[in-house]
């Protein structure tokens, strides 16, 4: 029993609309990874961070570590 022509037209289009969701959820997956979000979490936290979070908190650190010993080198 052959489909009509109707029918293989309808049959096309559903496949066609199918693979056209599945391209729009692969275009969103690859712009996701164009734009990584890379997390920190540091040790016994609960929450992630920004890596830039991090970064942030480490330099404010080492220069708060190096007013310090600036501070004790002058008093010794």
């Amino acid at each position: 029993m052959e489909k009509s022509s109707e029918e293989l037209q309808r049959n096309l289009e559903e496949k066609l609309l199918v693979l056209l969701q599945r391209l729009e959820t692969l275009e969103q997956r690859v712009s996701a990874l164009e734009r990584p979000t890379i997390a920190y979490r540091r040790p016994q936290a609960s929450e992630y961070e920004t890596l830039s979070d991090t970064l942030d908190y480490l330099h404010n650190n080492v220069e708060g570590i190096k007013r310090d010993l600036i501070r004790v080198a002058q008093t010794v």
